[in-house]
Parts: C-alpha cells; sequence; structure tokens
C-alpha cells in the first residue's frame, strides 16, 4: 500500500512512520467551566500528549432552538439547552491557549459554525483545525475551513463513501495545507461490535491522505489496536468523572491517570511496530542464546578416546561456550581427546 504524504503541524508531522500524534480531547467534559478546562490542559501535559483540543460554537449558531425543543421527546434532550451550559467563551479560549502555551503543549480547536471558524482562525491563530462529525459533509463550512489554508483533521462518523471522498477533495481545493482523515463512530460509548477498526484500511485505500482515528469505546485498548492497524493519530476524551451525565463523552472517556497509561502504552506500541536496527536485533539474539540456547553435553561420561555416536549426546541449555545444535553432525564419527564428564559441555577442543 502506498503511503499517503505526512502533514505537517508546526514541528510535527503527522502520517506513517512518523510518531503516533495523541490528542487529549477536552471536548464539553468541562461544561464550559474555565478552570476545569485548565486542569484539562495541566492532565494532558502529565500524559504526554502531543496536543490538547477544545471544541468552539455559538449555541445560536449551531443548534436551532425552536427544533429542539420540539423534537426533545425524540432525540431524549432539548439539544439547544444542553449545549448552551457547555460554551467556553472566546475569553475562555484565548486564556486557555495562553495557558497551554505556557505549559508548552499544542493547542488546537474544533469550531462548529462559521463564527467560531473566524475567532479561532483571526484570533487564535491555531496551527490547526478539527472538523467534528456533525460538519463533515457541510461544504459551505468546509470550504470555510480550507480557505484558512491551515491543515485540517476531520472526522467521519456519519458520513457515506462519496460524502467522505467530497469533503476530502473540498478541503484540498479551497486550500487546506493537507488533511488528515479520522475514522470515527458517533455512538456514546461505542460497543466494540461497532468499533468497525477495518474502516481505517477502507480510508487508506479510499484517501491519499494519512488516517487516524477519534474514539468512543470504553477504555483504550481499541484506540490501542487502531495504533497498531495504521492509525497516525489518536483521539479520545479526558474526563474527571465518567459517571458525570452531563456529557455523553464521559462513559467512553478516560481519568487523569488512565490517560497517563494510554499514552505510555501508544508509545510502546510505536517502538514494538518500528523494526530494530539489524546489529541491535542480532545482539539481544545472542544475548538469548547464551541462555536460552541450548548446547551439545555429553549424556554420559565419555573417556579419552571415544569415538563418539549419537546417542552419547544431549543438548541442554545454557547455549554459551558451547556448540549449538546445528553442530550434532559434525561430532558424529570424531573421538575426544580428553575425557569428558557427563552434562559437560563437548567443545571443537575436546575432539580429533
Amino acid at each position: 500500500m502506498r503511503h499517503a504524504a505526512a502533514v505537517r503541524v508546526g514541528a510535527r508531522s503527522i502520517g506513517p512512520r512518523h510518531p503516533v500524534f495523541v490528542i487529549c480531547e477536552a471536548g464539553v467534559t468541562n461544561y464550559g467551566d474555565r478552570e476545569l478546562a485548565m486542569r484539562q490542559v495541566d492532565a494532558a501535559v502529565e500524559a504526554g500528549a502531543d496536543a490538547v483540543k477544545f471544541q468552539c460554537w455559538r449555541t445560536e449558531e449551531l443548534v436551532s432552538k425552536p427544533v429542539a425543543a420540539r423534537l426533545a421527546g425524540e432525540l431524549g434532550y432539548d439539544w439547544f439547552d444542553r449545549l448552551k451550559t457547555k460554551e467556553l467563551t472566546c475569553d475562555d479560549l484565548r486564556a486557555l491557549q495562553a495557558y497551554a502555551t505556557a505549559r508548552g503543549i499544542l493547542f488546537f480547536v474544533t469550531p462548529h459554525d462559521l463564527l467560531s471558524l473566524e475567532f479561532v482562525d483571526r484570533e487564535l491563530q491555531v496551527p490547526l483545525l478539527k472538523v467534528g462529525s456533525g460538519e463533515a459533509h457541510n461544504r459551505d463550512f468546509l470550504r470555510a475551513v480550507g480557505q484558512t489554508g491551515r491543515p485540517v483533521l476531520i472526522s467521519f462518523g456519519l458520513q457515506t463513501d462519496p460524502e467522505v471522498m467530497d469533503a476530502v477533495t473540498t478541503l484540498r481545493e479551497a486550500g487546506a495545507a493537507g488533511v488528515v482523515a479520522f475514522h470515527c463512530v458517533t455512538a456514546y460509548p461505542t460497543p466494540p461490535e461497532l468499533a468497525s477498526l477495518d474502516r481505517l484500511a477502507a480510508l487508506q485505500r479510499m484517501l491519499d491522505a494519512p488516517c487516524g482515528y477519534s474514539d468512543h469505546t470504553v477504555g483504550w485498548h481499541i484506540p490501542a489496536a487502531a495504533v497498531a492497524l495504521g492509525a497516525c493519530a489518536i483521539e479520545k476524551h479526558l474526563t474527571f468523572d465518567k459517571r458525570d451525565l452531563r456529557s455523553l463523552d464521559n462513559p467512553g472517556a478516560l481519568l487523569p491517570d488512565e490517560f497517563i497509561r494510554f499514552v505510555s502504552d501508544v508509545r510502546d506500541l510505536e517502538r514494538a511496530l518500528t523494526p530494530p536496527d539489524d546489529a541491535a536485533r542480532a545482539a539481544a539474539r545472542e544475548r538469548a542464546r547464551s541462555w536460552a540456547g541450548q548446547s551439545i553435553v555429553a549424556a554420559r561420561d565419555l573417556p579419552a578416546g571415544t569415538r563418539i555416536d549419537r546417542t552419547m549426546l544431549a543438548l541442554k541449555r545454557p547455549g554459551r561456550g558451547g556448540i549449538g545444535p546445528e553442530g550434532i553432525d559434525t561430532l558424529v564419527g570424531r573421538r575426544t581427546t580428553r575425557p569428558v564428564p557427563a552434562d559437560e559441555q563437548i567443545t571443537a577442543a575436546d575432539v580429533e
């Protein structure tokens, strides 16, 4: 499979053969509380995430108030009221960006409407943008995102294949400085049987773009599996209380201590998936063979001058200092030059 070109984000590159770009998704689990959002930045830094991402929207621009009220019974919530209470203000986001920068972690934002996009682009001037699944087939919005000229991460949790291809084409034609496509399942939490990690390979075949995974499953074994399957970026939500009913993200989010272990596991996977240097691999193999490998030993006491047959030889650990199993046929028929006690290694110096 041909590897898509990496997308450059500041000093980092997102793509195959580069370290996995781990995003700590602050999302709405700060409930519009600046201090709680600051704690999310701290947790992302402590975990060693590559970036912390917040969301920006103006509920009046994103949700129809009368329609949300009318459909509240069918949808389970009045989505206008539910989102309005979670907004971070422009001042909040400015403060969070400054704080994240001071803490040394990349900060970026998912804008959900055109006014928010304008603010994020012109005032925050973030190094990249994220498009959520809800907006990923809105051509007008995608054109505006692409026209910023920034790299774009885009989640596809609601789209058909033609919509996916159209979205990436729209972003590129509008001027986006690279696109990273994320497989996503918009179910909270996502049951394992719906995670569809095979979708990563499908996106890679469909798009000439690096692919990542935006996760909503419980735990972190499934996003770890996505890394093993080639995801070059992983997005996972952070929370301080998985039981808080104010956000659907909470059940599938990670607590701060879990996020630390998650990032550590991702880095371990990266190392495991990277072919080691040939010399290092050979040295490790030889170290292991020295104790776990076998060498040829005398099956019984062998006086000097004994003509060796196969019944006189056994193979036992450790391998260091002896002749390995591959040399057993070279000893058969030769004579011992000195006595070899039972269970002792037979070396080249012991035969003629």
